[in-house]
């Protein structure tokens, strides 16, 4: 829900009382409705905004805040009714916007059927794209070569889903989705990557939890070879504890199928199963700001036991919105990995370990936001496309010395959502 709605929800409290002594006060109402949707009682707000517009039906604001909250009460047809009346009025360009976006979604998420995306394409900087070693020498005291190349890259992305909403009125969908991801280097080529994937499932909803099940299928090329292509399925199970937390937990298998790209990489020997669990929460600590955290565990079986490995990830992501379409992205991530047996081709007989840091902060803003601000006419083009920029830092430390490595990355990208 934009933030603009929510605006000066805090400079007054105003209990239920309050409203049932001035029943006529629109603007004590207006308040407490906003207050009910920070506190998460959308029924509340919701019959709270519905007196207000009877006694002022041409409170835009009033009617475009009523349908964000029949929205997120999952009531698209009063949220779509309630948009249409606000089409031919005098809007401010910012309200536009939001009349916009949330008639589509409305529409999209009211039809049996509904097609969502998302396209992105832009440009990265990075100091150190292929991950060369820090370490001036290797356990033996052999030197290692630490030339790290700073390059750009042309990189883009996308996805399409598909639900189609099962019988029984309980909101269960079906769902099919594909995703792809490149990364085109301008110089260190042994960079280059391509991924692509599809996923298939259901899910199921039952009151306050729902269950996935799905499968998926998965593969990654190297300089234009196919390294790794793997397929599976999992579980997800997620149940909702009040409209502000969320609790999620959930298992994977695949199997991964690796293919040699040059003569220094090791191929099949790293075929196996891998294994995950995790369980995990979202909060939303207020209407503009929404907090995840999980944690991972992971056990992979390869056929040489010097490629099985365990590893156990804590990660957290946070998202902002500032505003007008604004927003800040943040996550981090932490993961320790500890190997099975020792690899011959770094040591006899140390087993390698590695801890491994992400991190990242990225900003977006409206296109449609930047071409008001310069006075240029908006488009349908332009129309759910962001503008975001990205900061980026991986450090990955081991025990093996030839494994440490950091990178520090920029980058620049239009991203468009689509729902049909």
């Amino acid at each position: 829900m934009s933030c603009m709605l929510l605006t000066g929800a805090a400079a007054q409290t105003v209990s239920y009382d309050d409203v049932l002594a001035k029943p006529d006060d629109i603007k004590l109402s207006y308040l407490y409705a906003q207050q009910q949707v920070i506190k998460g009682d959308l029924e509340q707000a919701s019959a709270a905004l519905e007196r207000v517009l009877l006694l002022q039906p041409n409170w835009d604001n009033a009617r475009l805040f009523y349908a964000a909250v029949l929205f997120r009460l999952a009531d698209m047809e009063g949220s779509a009714r309630e948009l249409r009346l606000l089409l031919d009025r005098p809007l401010s360009p910012a309200q536009e916007s939001e009349v916009k976006r949330y008639l589509a979604l409305a529409t999209a998420e009211s039809k049996a059927t509904r097609v969502s995306g998302r396209i992105a394409t832009g440009i990265r900087v990075d100091n150190n794209p292929d991950l060369t070693t820090s370490s001036s020498n290797d356990l033996n005291g052999n030197p290692l070569d630490t030339d790290a190349r700073v390059d750009g890259a042309f990189i883009a992305a996308s996805k399409i889903r598909i639900e189609h909403t099962l019988p029984g009125g309980s909101g269960s969908f079906a769902f099919i989705e594909a995703n792809g991801n490149i990364n085109e280097q301008f110089k260190v080529n042994e960079a280059d990557y391509l991924t692509g994937g599809v996923k298939a499932g259901a899910s199921f909803f039952h009151n306050d939890f729902n269950i996935t099940p799905y499968v998926t299928a998965a593969g990654l090329t190297l300089q234009q070879q196919l390294y790794r292509s793997e397929f599976g399925g999992g579980l997800l199970a997620e149940y909702t504890v009040n409209p502000r937390l969320s609790l999620v937990v959930g298992a994977q298998g695949i199997y991964q199928d690796f293919r040699a790209v040059s003569s220094d990489s090791v191929g099949s020997a790293r075929d196996g199963w891998l294994g995950s669990a995790n369980g995990g929460f979202t909060v939303r600590t207020s209407e503009t700001n929404r907090l995840s955290g999980r944690i991972s565990g992971y056990k992979k079986n390869a056929d040489n036991d010097s490629y099985s490995y365990e590893a156990l990830e804590l990660a957290v992501s946070d998202m902002l919105l500032l505003g007008k379409g604004q927003y800040i992205l943040g996550s981090l991530s932490y993961r320790w990995q500890n190997y099975d047996q020792p690899d011959p081709n770094y040591s006899a007989t140390v087993t390698r370990k590695d801890k491994l840091l992400k991190a990242r902060i990225a900003y977006g803003v409206p296109v449609n936001n930047i071409l008001e601000l310069i006075n240029v006419p908006q488009g349908k083009i332009s129309e759910g496309m962001n503008l975001q920029f990205g900061v980026s830092y991986l450090d990955q430390d081991s025990n093996i010395p030839n494994f440490d490595a950091d990178s520090l990355s920029v980058d620049v990208m239009f991203a468009k959502r689509f729902t049909y």
